[in-house]
């Protein structure tokens, strides 16, 4: 038997959540509540904001029983996407090569824990976010592009190209990462494409003291790294003398 008032009772609790949790309704992330005549169920939806399990309990916590067999879902806007395929990517996802689907169903299992996703950081992640969406609607000129087609374009092209621009390709980059985009190789090269995964200290230090035409960039960027450079060889030998006395 169904609780008394419960239509009612469920629509008020959305609107203390949504409250709550301090979502805007300017941006559709309001907690809405949806009822399904045909199969008889109420669900509770909204978007980015709160994970499902801290609604959930929010929810139980306000009104048991009018909340009893109710469903929660948690959708995303165009922006989680982005941010969530970029933090997927960089979390050393094997990318699949293009597959949309499959893509923001795993970009949607890194986003569940995720509490209040879309947010970007101003400066050159807020770039690569607005990158991607612009890439991913095409020339369409929708201003918009479905969490596949952003998802997808990840999966398939891995983030360096967010970051590495053609007409200024050391406009956003460290020092490492300038000499990673040059000099790294084979599956060195595939982890800066794919995960933005940059050489090593040593590695990038040795890869411009290998090349005899280090473009200037090269050598100032080199430059730059030389206390990370020492700080890498010190701890290594450190680890170095531990193995010994260890051993010994």
């Amino acid at each position: 038997m169904a609780p008394k008032n419960r239509s009612a009772r469920i629509r008020k609790l959305a609107t203390t959540l949504s409250e709550q949790f301090k979502l805007e309704y300017s941006k559709r992330q309001w907690i809405e509540p949806e009822y399904d005549d045909r199969r008889a169920e109420w669900t509770l939806s909204w978007t980015d904001g709160p994970t499902v399990t801290q609604v959930t309990r929010a929810a139980r916590a306000a009104d048991k029983e009018a909340v009893d067999g109710v469903h929660y879902e948690r959708r995303y806007s165009q922006q989680t996407y982005a941010l969530g395929a970029i933090g997927w990517a960089r979390a050393g996802a094997d990318l699949q090569g293009g597959n949309g689907w499959w893509a923001v169903s795993q970009v949607e299992e890194f986003l569940a824990k995720v509490k209040n996703p879309g947010r970007p950081k101003p400066g050159r992640e807020s770039d690569m976010v607005e990158r991607l969406i612009k890439a991913a609607d095409g020339d369409r000129r929708r201003h918009w592009a479905e969490g596949s087609e952003i998802c997808g374009l990840v999966d398939n092209r891995g983030l360096a190209w967010l970051l590495v621009r053609a007409e200024k390709p050391d406009e956003r980059l460290t020092p490492l990462e300038v000499l990673t985009a040059r000099y790294a190789r084979g599956e060195k090269q595939r982890a800066w494409w794919q995960h933005l995964t940059p050489l090593t200290e040593l590695e990038a230090f040795a890869a411009v003291q290998a090349d005899p035409e280090a473009p200037a960039e090269a050598v100032a960027a080199v430059r730059e790294l030389v206390p990370d450079v020492h700080a890498a060889i010190d701890a290594a030998v450190a680890d170095l003398r531990t193995r010994v006395s260890t051993s010994s």
